[in-house]
């Protein structure tokens, strides 16, 4: 049987991770960026590949092509993997689409809130008749970072990732053609996976309690040893017991951050009673140095395509989450700016006005 062949769209971090791990398996791989960041690809050009190196491996791994050509990109591809920041999942599949064919699969890493969705939508509106199968996992399967414009460093590997397509039926199906290079966990649906992105929760809490200490010393420390500290515990355990009442408002299983991090990372020694213990056990968060700066995809990204989101869902289901409005009230005061109105809407997400049964209606199914 001829293996799978993958476009995998992004490149920073996570599109390098994703990249550079297929390639050294062995799989066919061409990478995309938009052209104004054709930069990120010129190294991998002169090189003629990506270094890799950390837990899945070390070497040089040799692509197809680098390329900011969308239809070279996705031609011939059996799966494209979008690996970009949430804030750029509708600009890539208005890019994408007049290219995709119908028995593609694409599968965001991670969906954010909604990523899969917001790339349906997008879709929709350009009027095609057949769509893909579009996918999302909750988060992204590596804890990675690029090494040098050239390379990338794979420090962690997530096991059990939970990844839902819509329409909910192919979930099993991605999950399967995937499981040769990643182990993930089929999910009811795209709603469970957007509930579950560990880094909404994870983050922003921890950068505002930290924040004189990222301004005046940059960001040469380890955020998760040395920044991670007993109430940053606390007010994040919070946070996500907030997000855990969203989740049982919706009939979902609810799972806590603590569970997700010994389910994704226990194989590589996290473990702990509480979020502080489970993150100073860490061998994989402790390299990890801080943002040296408040405008950091932390606050950026996980507030408005994560926390807003939910907040607003909140709201819609009569769940309280005074706490993590507060993150998101002092998080946009910190820096100047409406996170709530850049931020991720159940509008745009095709979710506004639905009641419960009907948004999981539609998040199963892809119709209203």
């Amino acid at each position: 049987m001829a293996r799978m062949r993958f476009a995998v769209v992004g490149g920073g971090n996570a599109g390098f991770g994703l990249a550079g791990d297929l390639a050294l398996r062995g799989f066919e791989v061409r990478l995309f960026d938009l052209p104004q960041f054709e930069g990120a690809l010129e190294p991998i050009r002169r090189q003629g590949g990506i270094r890799v190196r950390g837990v899945r491996g070390e070497g040089l791994a040799r692509l197809r092509v680098a390329t900011t050509d969308p239809a070279e990109a996705v031609r011939g591809a059996d799966m494209v993997l979008v690996a970009v920041p949430a804030y750029g999942q509708a600009s890539v599949a208005s890019v994408l689409g007049p290219h995709l064919h119908p028995d593609q699969t694409v599968v965001l890493m991670p969906g954010s809130f909604g990523g899969a969705l917001v790339f349906l939508e997008v879709l929709r509106a350009m009027g095609f008749d057949e769509l893909p199968v579009v996918a999302e996992c909750s988060s992204f399967v590596f804890a990675c970072k690029k090494d040098g414009p050239g390379g990338v460093w794979i420090r962690g590997l997530k096991r059990d990732l939970p990844v839902a397509a819509v329409p909910a039926a192919q979930t099993g199906p991605v999950a399967a053609a995937l499981r040769e290079v990643y182990r993930l966990a089929p999910a009811p649906n795209v709603l469970f996976t957007s509930l579950n992105n560990i880094n909404h929760v994870a983050h922003p809490a921890q950068v505002l309690m930290n924040a004189g200490r990222i301004e005046s010393m940059g960001g040469d420390w380890s955020f998760d040893h040395e920044g991670f500290t007993p109430s940053v515990g606390r007010v994040t355990e919070a946070v996500d017991e907030e997000r855990l009442s969203v989740v049982r408002r919706l009939g979902l299983q609810p799972v806590p951050l603590l569970e997700w991090y010994v389910r994704f990372y226990g194989h590589q020694g996290v473990k702990g009673r509480n979020l502080y213990e489970a993150t100073h056990t860490s061998p994989v968060w402790g390299p990890a140095r801080a943002p040296d700066t408040l405008e950091h995809r932390y606050l950026t990204e996980d507030l408005p395509f994560g926390l807003v989101p939910i907040s607003e869902l909140g709201r819609r289901l009569g769940v309280d989450t005074p706490v993590m409005d507060s993150v998101i009230t002092l998080a946009g005061a910190a820096l100047g700016r409406d996170l709530r109105r850049e931020g991720r809407s159940l509008q745009a997400v095709g979710l506004a006005g639905l009641d419960r049964d009907a948004m999981i209606r539609y998040c199963e199914t892809g119709r209203r």
